[in-house]
């Protein structure tokens, strides 16, 4: 129960990332937005990962050249996301985001050679009928969701790229995918000036990102990935827009909602089917063992 409960935390924390980017607005740089927000993550993640994972600091050579890319397609992803909150409406980018698992199955198709089934071709029709519905390519927002698509797609990408390095990661390794992803964003405030600082760059580093991807690992050791991921889709997104609509009075836009709903819904079918063949997997491998 305490595992599904870190589940539940990160997702909501996980949703706060709109509102507090959107409370920053233009007083920082967008990339410095992003440097400031790896930055106060890789602090948690510096003092919390060493005490709960002991092999923290005892690295190979081989693992940093793994952690390299890894942290650069981290340091994307988040950079992307800031980006996306910051030109596009929260709900219209809480629920672009939740597509991910259609751009892991088309990656993990091409690096890891996982086979589609009729079952996810199903699942991106109705995440493409939702998208059509959403209409994201529209003039208000554009920039935004073009961003919150490319966020989503190159998080995609690093899922399948993970799962080649390694299936299961330390609260340790987390530890060095932000040192990677924060030496990738340094440039940015010495090019750009460090900005207005706000206490929101604070909240977004350390609650929205560090204590959330905190959690969200923890959860990992007991909780299965596709079980997570629904949990993050469903809490994420519903805090996301519910923080828009009450602090930031976003206007409510039906189109967007039921949209929203058909993107999450397919979202969710496609884990719960993944969840689902990779049991039947474990069911083979046990039966060929035996």
């Amino acid at each position: 129960m305490k595992n599904y409960i870190f589940v539940i935390l990160a997702a909501a924390l996980f949703g706060t990332i709109g509102i507090f980017i959107k409370l920053i607005g233009d007083s920082v740089h967008p990339m410095v937005i992003n440097f400031y927000r790896v930055f106060f993550g890789f602090i948690v993640l510096l003092f919390l990962c060493p005490v709960l994972d002991k092999t923290t600091f005892k690295v190979k050579k081989r693992d940093l050249k793994l952690y390299i890319p890894i942290g650069l397609l981290i340091a994307i992803t988040i950079s992307l996301t800031n980006l996306a909150y910051l030109f596009a409406p929260i709900q219209n980018v809480a629920f672009i985001l939740s597509i991910f698992p259609f751009f892991v199955f088309i990656f993990a198709y091409f690096l890891l050679s996982e086979r589609i089934t009729a079952v996810k071709i199903m699942a991106l029709v109705i995440a493409g009928i939702g998208l059509f519905i959403m209409n994201p390519l529209r003039s208000e927002g554009l920039i935004g969701s073009v961003l919150a698509i490319l966020s989503t797609a190159v998080y995609g990408l690093l899922v399948p790229v993970m799962r080649m390095v390694d299936k299961t990661h330390s609260i340790g390794d987390v530890f060095w995918f932000f040192f990677f992803a924060l030496f990738f964003l340094l440039p940015f405030p010495f090019i750009y000036g460090f900005g207005n600082f706000s206490i929101y760059l604070i909240f977004v580093g350390v609650l929205s990102t560090g204590i959330a991807y905190l959690f969200q690992n923890l959860a990992l050791e007991k909780v299965e990935a596709e079980t997570s991921s629904i949990i993050l889709t469903i809490v994420s997104t519903m805090v996301a827009i519910t923080l828009a609509l009450f602090i930031l009075n976003e206007p409510f836009n039906m189109r967007i909602l039921v949209g929203g709903i058909l993107l999450v819904s397919s979202g969710i079918y496609l884990q719960l089917h993944r969840k689902k063949l990779n049991k039947l997997e474990e069911e083979v491998r046990e039966e060929e063992e035996e």
